[in-house]
């Protein structure tokens, strides 16, 4: 198996420590946001292998008790493919934000990033080797 990019491992090093995140807030913490669209073709290339390896999988929304609702790796493409329609990136604020989202009342920012128990192994693995957010630049 090819090794992991450096997204893909950043990804799966957060949701070892949080198990979930939305996409946008995902893009806003494992990159440096300037609005590139290369940014959102790297999360979407990153998201498809990592969930084509079975460490990710997507959600849209929650089921009747409040979790999660996983999505099918083919149904998890298709969200991932649809991310362009719904990612906007708001210069003021310098961050990616997901236009989908209204409020108030603002309800979760779908779609979600959700490990699998094997993706939650590797992201240990990762954090164990490299440190807690060894990509940000120490200040």
């Amino acid at each position: 198996m090819p090794e992991l990019s450096e997204t893909e491992m950043r990804i799966l090093s957060v949701l070892e420590e949080l198990e979930y995140e939305n996409v946008p807030a995902m893009m806003n913490t494992v990159m440096q946001p300037a609005g590139d669209v290369g940014e959102l073709a790297e999360m979407q290339w990153a998201l498809e292998n990592l969930v084509q390896r079975d460490y990710a999988i997507m959600t849209m929304d929650l089921d009747s008790s409040g979790k999660f609702r996983r999505l099918s790796k083919d149904e998890s493409m298709e969200v991932i493919a649809d991310l362009r329609s719904g990612l906007r990136f708001n210069g003021d604020r310098t961050l990616w934000i997901d236009t989908r989202r209204k409020g108030p009342p603002f309800g979760l920012a779908f779609p979600f990033i959700v490990s699998t128990h094997s993706g939650r192994v590797k992201g240990r693995e990762i954090l164990e080797e490299r440190g807690y957010q060894w990509w940000r630049a120490e200040k």
